[in-house]
Parts: structure tokens; C-alpha cells; sequence
């Protein structure tokens, strides 16, 4: 059993699970934009403020299951109870139209709740999300419902560092904060509420004084777009990832050791003709009595390992070690990194992830590069946001 799962709770934990999502409630700034943090918060938001912006709606159910299919919001008209089908989405979803088109039938055949829902008339089916790709449409053009369809775009912004919705025109306050705003004092707020159990019983086996650092630096790895948090059962090893298989994305990992602590991050390595985004682990070894969690700590050696850092192996000098099979030393120096990651193309992975850093650089990305190679990049802050940066570059 590598990492607990929510069966593993004891009631308690789940009482401590159930307090820590009711303060958790959150909008996420990540790319430049601001999100939900997740479909379910963007469903909960728009059922509690449902008669505000559709006022001409009623809200028949929510999450509606019927024939293995299972709509967000089943809705009727005030005026003549017409079916109506609500879809949300917090990001783009090029499969839409199809979706909504199911879901049509199935409401159809079934006609539940027939005593709330006119079925003479046809179904209206509406969709709520940021952003429509073009595929939606095309396929809603080639749909003989397309006088059904309707695309509802919204739009969230910042104002005073709480959250605005924005639809049709109209603005709706979202009252909680939005997480990992480039801010000190908001990541204070929001780094500041109550841990989940697992987390929480992790987080205790961190000396008091790294225990606020590792929250911060732990708001910042939950506020990137599809990231699960998972903690070991051994309570000592904590994973951000898509999940912890093989094929999953990872994006960080911090174990606790009786060598210390130690933070992993999958990072860009050289080219390798075989991946298309080449990345891998890397544990960072700080210098002595750094804080494990400080971006102004200084990384000494950046280790590329699939697994835990063993210090009898640390160089006695600059060379470090021979090069692995993603072409990069297994310890090199924290300044040198750059220029492994980028050795031998001009194209790599790291040359893209550092321009998407940089966006409003008027440097090529060759050029870039190379004054990162010259800065020495070499406190941990600037190795997180390389890590956030390459995984939402691996996310397009």
C-alpha cells in the first residue's frame, strides 16, 4: 500500500476530511489565468448561485445518472418547463457536442421527473466552459439540433484578490480566494487553512520551523491544473501527480529521511530522440542547514534518480558523475544544470519551457538559454517554477 487512499480513513479523518473541504473552497491562478480548481467547485458555485444566473430556470437535479450516462444540471424552463440540459466544463473539451447530444437521447426515452419537464417540447441543451474549441463548432453545425445547441462562455477575473464570474454580460462575486496568486500575503491566506488528515499527519513529522514554508510551497503544487496530492502510508513521503502509476504525470515529491529532507522534481532533461517531452526525477541537495522548502534556499547538486539520493555518492568535486540514460549527470552542479538540459539542440525541451517562463522576453529562445546559462540559476525558487511551468507545458 505505497499511498493511502480515501478508504483508508478512520471516521475521524473523514470528519477532519469534511472540515478541511469546507475552508478549502478556492480559485486557482495558474498560466496567467484564473480557474476553478476543479469541475465539482465550478458545479457547486453555479447550484448555489443557480437562480441568480439563470433566473429563468429551474434546477430540476443535479448530476443526474440515468443509463450509465449522467448530466451536470437537468433543468426546465419557468416559463413552459422545456428540458433543459446543462453541461460544465472548466476547461476546453473538444468532445462536447456529442456528450450533450447522448445525453438528449437517453432524457428522451426515459422522461423522468415528467410531472417538472414538458417533453412536447424539444430539449434545449446548453454548455458553460471557458473556452470551445473548434471542433465544437463543427460539430455542432453538422448536428441536426443545432437551433438547440447554445455555447455559454464564461469568464473568471481577479478583484481584490477574490474571484468574479462572468456570464452573458454579467458578473457574480465568488466569495474565496484564489490560490497561488504571484502575492506573499495571499499565498499567507491561502496556505493558512486546515490540512487534509492524511497531510496533516504528514506535515507532523516536519520540524516546526519548515511547517509554514512547506504549506506554501504545497499551495503552489495544488493549484496546478490536474494535480492529486498523495501521501505514503508510512506518512513520510508525499506525491503531486496525476496519480501514482507509471504512466501518470508526476510534477513533485518530498520524502522525509533520517538524512533529512528531501524535494523531487520532474524537470526537463537533454534531447532524446525517443520522447517528445523528455523529462525526469530530480532530487535537489541543498546547501548545509538550507530550508527544505525556502525558495531562497541554493541548490548545490541537482541528482537525476528514479529513486532516493544516497549522499555516500556526492562528488568530492565540480565533475560529479557519469552520464545516464537521459544524457544527463546523475549529480551535477545546481548552476550547471541549463547547461545539461540543453545539450547538443538548440530545440530542447527546456529551451520551449524557459521562453513559456519568459513570455514577455523580446530575447529568442536561443538566447534565453543562454542567459540562464550565464545567470546560474541556482535557488530553489527558480527549479519549483521550472517544474510548474514544464508541467503545465506537458498539460498542452
Amino acid at each position: 500500500m505505497p499511498y493511502l487512499k480515501a478508504r483508508h480513513l478512520s471516521k475521524s479523518g473523514k470528519k477532519w476530511n469534511e472540515l478541511a473541504n469546507e475552508n478549502s473552497y478556492k480559485l486557482i491562478y495558474s498560466g496567467g489565468e484564473i480557474r476553478f480548481a476543479s469541475e465539482m467547485e465550478l458545479e457547486n458555485y453555479i447550484e448555489e448561485n443557480f437562480t441568480l444566473i439563470f433566473p429563468d430556470l429551474d434546477l430540476v437535479k443535479r448530476q443526474f445518472s440515468i443509463k450509465m450516462q449522467r448530466t451536470d444540471l437537468l433543468c426546465s424552463t419557468k416559463l413552459d418547463q422545456q428540458p433543459v440540459i446543462v453541461e460544465l466544463k472548466n476547461e476546453e473539451d473538444r468532445g462536447l457536442v456529442p456528450q450533450l447530444i447522448r445525453y438528449r437521447k437517453i432524457l428522451l426515452i426515459e422522461k423522468p421527473f415528467a410531472e417538472q419537464i414538458n417533453y412536447s417540447l424539444p430539449v434545449k441543451l446548453i454548455a458553460v466552459a471557458p473556452k470551445f474549441h473548434e471542433d465544437n463548432y463543427s460539430d455542432k453545425e453538422a448536428s441536426k439540433f443545432e437551433d438547440d445547441i447554445c455555447f455559454m462562455q464564461f469568464s473568471l477575473n481577479n478583484t481584490n484578490n477574490l474571484g468574479e464570474f462572468e456570464l452573458r454580460g454579467k458578473s457574480y462575486n465568488i466569495p474565496y480566494p484564489i490560490f497561488g496568486l504571484p502575492s506573499d500575503s495571499q499565498n499567507n491566506v491561502t496556505s493558512s487553512g486546515t490540512l487534509p488528515a492524511f497531510t496533516h499527519n504528514f506535515a507532523n513529522n516536519i520540524p516546526s520551523e519548515y511547517k509554514q514554508d512547506f504549506r506554501d510551497l504545497r499551495s503552489l503544487f495544488i493549484a496546478q491544473p490536474k494535480v492529486k496530492e498523495m501521501v505514503s502510508s508510512s506518512y513520510r513521503k508525499i506525491l503531486y501527480a496525476t496519480g501514482d502509476g507509471i504512466n501518470h504525470k508526476k510534477l513533485a515529491e518530498i520524502t522525509i529521511t533520517n538524512k533529512g529532507i528531501f524535494l523531487f522534481l520532474w524537470l526537463p532533461t537533454a534531447v532524446n530522440q525517443r520522447l517528445k517531452r523528455p523529462i525526469a526525477r530530480f532530487g535537489l541537495v541543498l546547501e548545509p542547514n538550507h530550508n527544505p522548502f525556502s525558495r531562497n534556499s541554493v541548490v548545490e547538486w541537482v541528482v537525476c534518480t528514479k529513486t532516493t539520493i544516497d549522499m555516500k555518492q556526492k562528488p568530492t568535486n565540480d565533475v560529479g558523475s557519469s552520464f545516464n540514460r537521459n544524457r544527463m549527470l546523475k549529480w551535477s552542479r545546481g548552476n550547471k544544470y541549463v547547461t545539461y538540459a540543453s545539450y547538443g539542440e538548440n530545440d530542447s525541451l527546456i529551451t520551449s519551457v524557459i521562453k513559456n517562463m519568459n513570455p514577455d522576453s523580446n530575447l529568442e529562445p536561443y538566447y534565453l538559454l543562454e542567459s540562464y546559462k550565464k545567470q546560474n540559476p541556482n535557488n530553489l525558487g527558480w527549479y519549483i517554477d521550472l517544474a510548474i511551468t514544464t508541467w503545465n507545458y506537458r498539460l498542452k
